[in-house]
This record gives structure tokens, sequence and C-alpha cells, in this order.
């Protein structure tokens, strides 16, 4: 899709926008075309200042294996599978139908034997408006993010969160909708261009997500409750310079470190250990120790977009052009 092509056009439109949008100052600013049902507001929260504890050598990146593009051609999200050992979700992001693949360590689309004209795994009654990453919850189900926001014009995002299905079927099972806004947004499309996202993780019991910014490097974190389908505002938690774009992030096996990847760094920072419910302070996200990594990725397959703990040691990397890349944690 190419979307960071758009990158010089957009900022230059986002600043155009916005000064439109404001004015000389905040008595001219237009009237917000807000929809009535997104009845709650917050602000931004503050900017941390989270700095790498453990800066590490910057890494060329070398594909470790290719996946045939013929069904996964915009890999935009990579997931651990719980069923079958060295197995990854992924997905195409927007354009694409509403499948999810699975993909196993040697780059291989893994499907039923009798597969016929095989297109992935159908998310039964569901459409691909802009997939853009792709989680486990820990408990036997996936999360998948229909939240690509390029214009930040939608007034659709969700979530689906489905129970896992085998690597090898053909469909899932039904899904439940998750649908939000952002209680922040006032204007559609937003002149900032800051409400895309390609990212999330699950914890806490919450679904997590990090906005990916067109006009800085910053990154927000969001939250939005799995328990409802009622449509809702997230919860805006923490907002950093994460010194690119996001576009996505994982969880490590133990659920005790969280990585972000933009297409130059990647971060993986230690969460603060479970209290005795089992809970993790979400305040304490970014204040424990975090290392930080520039990655260079070859030409060719730049658009890295999906990121997962291969193991505790290691992070494997998707480009969608079909490149898959180990980068060491330490």
């Amino acid at each position: 899709m190419l979307k960071f092509l758009k990158f010089a056009l957009l900022c230059c439109a986002g600043t155009l926008l916005c000064s439109e949008a404001l004015g000389a100052d905040a008595g001219t600013r237009r009237l917000s075309n807000r929809p009535d049902n997104h009845a709650v507001r917050a602000g931004l929260p503050p900017l941390l200042d989270v700095k790498p504890t453990r800066l590490l050598a910057t890494l060329k990146l070398v594909p470790a294996v290719m996946h045939p593009l013929d069904l996964v051609d915009e890999n935009s999200g990579l997931e651990n599978c719980s069923l079958r050992e060295k197995t990854f979700w992924t997905l195409n992001d927007s354009g694409a139908g509403a499948y999810i693949f699975a993909l196993d360590i040697g780059g291989n689309v893994l499907r039923p034997l009798s597969a016929g004209n095989y297109k992935g795994i159908e998310l039964v009654g569901r459409r691909n408006i802009d997939w853009e990453a792709i989680a486990s919850d820990g408990a036997g189900n996936l999360v998948i993010a229909d939240i690509g926001n390029n214009e930040s014009n939608r007034r659709n995002l969700c979530f689906y969160i489905v129970p896992e299905p085998s690597p090898f079927a053909s469909k899932t099972a039904s899904s439940r909708k998750v649908g939000f806004y952002y209680p922040s947004q006032d204007f559609f499309p937003d002149p900032s261009k800051n409400y895309d996202a390609e990212s999330c993780f699950v914890l806490n019991g919450w679904i997590y997500f990090f906005t990916k910014h067109w006009t800085n490097t910053e990154t927000i974190l969001w939250r939005v409750d799995p328990r409802t389908e009622a449509y809702q505002p997230a919860v805006p938690v923490a907002r950093f310079d994460v010194r690119g774009l996001v576009t996505d992030a994982a969880l490590s096996p133990k659920r005790d470190k969280l990585a972000i990847l933009t297409y130059h760094n990647v971060w993986v920072f230690d969460l603060p250990p479970p209290d005795a419910t089992g809970t993790r302070d979400e305040k304490k996200f970014f204040s424990g120790t975090s290392r930080f990594r520039k990655i260079l990725p070859p030409m060719r397959h730049w658009q890295i977009e999906g990121i997962a703990f291969e193991n505790a040691e290691t992070l494997l990397i998707s480009s969608e052009s079909g490149a898959l890349f180990r980068v060491p944690v330490e």
C-alpha cells in the first residue's frame, strides 16, 4: 500500500489544515464536526520523558526467510499461534478480504489438505476495511484490529474477537465486535492525521493499542474494554516520543516484555510485575528497563509492519514484501 510514501504530503497537508482549522487563535476555531454519539471527551495525557536505559547497536536487517506473496501480499501484523509451535498468525491490510493466515517458521502458508481455491482462514461475516494488527488475549482468542485510519476520518473503528482457529482451518467461528472512538478527536478528517493505528496487544483484560502519528514521532497508548460490544470511548493511557511511526507491538511469551516496532527502530520494555490479582500497573509500562535499537531494513523490504517474539530472546519482524527478520532482544 506504500503508506510511507504519503508521509511528506500528509505532513504538509496536516500543517495547512491545522492552520485552517485552528485559525490565528482559539477564538477563530471553526465548528467541530464531531459525531453526536461521540459523547465522552478526553484530553491527551502528558508527554512522558521516556528514554532508553539500554542503547543497543544499530542492526542491519538481513532476511532470515521469505514467505510467498500469492496470499499474503501486504503482511501487516504478526502474532504467535498458541496451537502449533513455530507458527505465526498474520493478515493483509486494507483492500484485502476478511482472511487471516498461519505461517510456519519457514515462511510457508499452512492450509487444509483439501484446500481447493484457498484464500485464507475466513473471518465469517466480517469485512476488512483496514486490518492492521493481530494479537492473542492469552485466553484462547485472537484480536483482529480494524483500526487503520490514514486520513483520521473513520467512524467505524473496531476490534474483532474470535476463538483462535486451527492453523489448517478454512473458516473461523463467529466473532464479537468491539467498536470504539477517540474521545479527543473533534474533526473528521482530523488535521493532525494522528488517529491512525497499526498495533495492539492484550493485557490486564484490556485491548491496548498505539497510535501511528503522521505529523510527529510521538505515540499515544489507548485501551478499550473487550468485555462489552457497546460503542465506547477509548481511554488514553500514556504519551511519549517513540522516535518513529508505530507499525506493530507484541508481548513476550511470559507477557512480561513489550516490544514496539517502527519503520526504523524497535523498543523492548520490561513491564512491571503483576500484583496479587495478576494485574500489571499500566502507569508503569514505560518506567522500567527499556532497550532501544535502530534497525536498517533493506530498501526492498523497508516497510516492516509486523513483530512477534519468536522466543524470549528473539524477535521476529515481517515486511509487507514477504521478508522475515530475526532481531535479538538484547
